[in-house]
C-alpha cells in the first residue's frame, strides 16, 4: 500500500511537471495557456466583449472566475480597460464551459490538434435569437445582413441587438434560452440615483433597462425600470448596481444536446454545471414551508399550566418563612458545621428532626 501511494505521488508530480500553464496579459485580453504532451489548449478572455454578466462564474466547476469592480467600471470611476472578471489561471481546468455559456463570445477556445478534443461532443445552451426564414433575404450587400451571417454560430448578444434594430425585413429578434424575472427592490429604491449613476442602463447589452421620463411612468415604475421583453436574464444589471437594488432570478435554461451524437461520459457533468446558472433558483426558489401560527396555542397552554399549579395561602407563606429562619439558624451553629464537614449525616438528621418537627 505504501509503495502504491509513493508511486501515485510520483506519478502526480510527473504529470504536474509535464502539464504547463501560463497567463499572457495583453491590453484588451487575457490568454490562458495549458499544454500537456502534444495537446495545447488556449482560452482567450476578451475584455471589450465582456458584458459583465455572471453566467461564466456560476458555471465554472472549479470557481476560477470572480467578478471584478463592475459598478466602478460602468460608472467611469475606473477606466473601462480594466477587466470585469478576475480569472485564476492556476485554478482553471480548461474545460471551456465559460466559452459555451458566455452570451457575447467574450471567451474563445482554441485546441490543437483539433481532432484531440471536439467541442461538438459537449452540450451547449440554445441560441439567443430567432429568425423568420420566410422573410430573411441574406443580402450580402447589406451591412446588417453580413453582420447577421457572421455571428450566428456563436453567441453575440450585443450584435443581435443591433441586427434586431436594423434588420431590413424585421425577421430577426432576440430570444433568450433563459427564463427568469427581474426584481427591483422597492425597499432600497430611495438609494437609486438615476441621474448620477445609470449603471444598469449603461451595462445592459439589449437596453432593456430605462429611466422613466413621464410623470405617469414614474408613478408606475419608479426611478428605474426593466422591459423584460428585451431581457435575457444575464445578470449584468444586478452586478453593476452599487446599491444592490436589482435581483435577477433565473428559472430555467434550455440546454442543447451535443451536435455530434455519441454516448459521451461527460455529458451529464456538463449539464449539471450549466444548470448552476440557476443556482439562486436551486437554493432559494423552493416553496417555503408553512409554519403554523402557534402563539395562541402557547398562551392557552401557559394559562392552563398556571391554573394547575397550586398557589400558597398567606398562612402557608408564614409557616414557610418561619421554617426557613429555623434552618438558617441551625446552619450557623458550629456543631452543625462540624457534622457537615465530617459527613455525620445521622446526627444532622436527628438535630433537624428535633428542631423542626415540633412546630411543623
Amino acid at each position: 500500500m505504501i509503495e502504491d501511494a509513493r508511486d501515485e505521488t510520483e506519478a502526480t508530480k510527473e504529470i504536474k511537471e509535464m502539464a504547463k500553464k501560463d497567463l499572457e496579459i495583453e491590453p484588451d485580453r487575457f490568454v490562458l495557456n495549458w499544454a500537456f504532451g502534444d495537446v495545447n489548449k488556449k482560452l482567450t478572455y476578451d475584455i471589450n466583449k465582456c458584458i459583465g454578466c455572471s453566467l461564466c462564474k456560476l458555471a465554472c466547476p472549479v470557481d476560477a472566475i470572480d467578478l471584478g469592480p463592475i459598478p466602478e467600471i460602468i460608472q467611469g470611476i475606473i477606466d473601462d480597460s480594466n477587466p470585469k472578471l478576475l480569472i485564476d489561471h492556476e485554478k482553471c481546468c480548461y474545460c471551456m464551459l465559460c466559452a459555451v455559456v458566455c452570451p457575447n463570445d467574450a471567451f474563445h477556445e482554441n485546441i490543437t490538434p483539433t481532432d484531440q478534443i471536439v467541442m461538438d461532443q459537449y452540450p451547449t445552451i440554445d441560441k439567443f435569437y430567432e429568425i423568420d426564414t420566410t422573410k430573411c433575404i441574406e443580402d450580402l450587400k447589406n451591412e446588417t445582413c453580413k453582420l447577421c451571417l457572421s455571428v450566428r454560430e456563436r453567441h453575440h448578444v450585443k450584435d443581435y441587438y443591433l441586427i434586431q434594430e436594423q434588420c431590413p425585413t424585421k425577421c430577426f429578434k432576440i430570444a433568450s434560452p433563459i427564463e427568469g424575472k427581474v426584481r427591483i427592490k422597492k425597499s432600497k429604491l430611495h438609494k437609486c440615483d438615476p441621474a448620477g449613476c445609470k449603471a444598469c442602463v449603461l451595462i445592459c447589452p439589449t437596453r432593456s433597462f430605462f429611466i422613466p421620463e413621464s410623470a405617469e411612468d414614474v408613478i408606475k415604475y419608479g426611478k428605474i425600470a426593466c422591459n423584460e421583453e428585451a431581457c435575457f436574464y444575464c445578470g449584468a444589471c444586478e452586478n453593476s448596481c452599487p446599491d444592490d437594488l436589482i435581483e435577477v432570478e433565473r428559472k430555467s435554461i434550455k440546454i442543447l444536446d451535443p451536435k455530434k451524437s455519441g454516448n459521451y461520459p461527460w455529458i451529464q457533468a456538463w449539464i449539471k454545471y450549466i444548470k448552476e446558472i440557476l443556482r439562486k433558483r436551486l437554493i432559494y426558489g423552493k416553496v417555503p414551508l408553512k409554519i403554523p401560527q402557534v402563539q395562541k396555542e402557547v398562551e392557552a397552554i401557559k394559562e392552563k399550566i398556571e391554573e394547575e399549579i397550586p398557589q400558597l395561602t398567606n398562612e402557608d407563606r408564614q409557616k414557610l418563612s418561619e421554617l426557613n429562619e429555623k434552618v438558617q439558624a441551625l446552619l450557623k451553629s458550629s456543631k452543625i458545621r462540624y457534622w457537615i464537614k465530617d459527613k455525620k449525616l445521622d446526627k444532622i438528621r436527628k438535630e433537624l428532626k428535633k428542631n423542626l418537627d415540633t412546630n411543623s
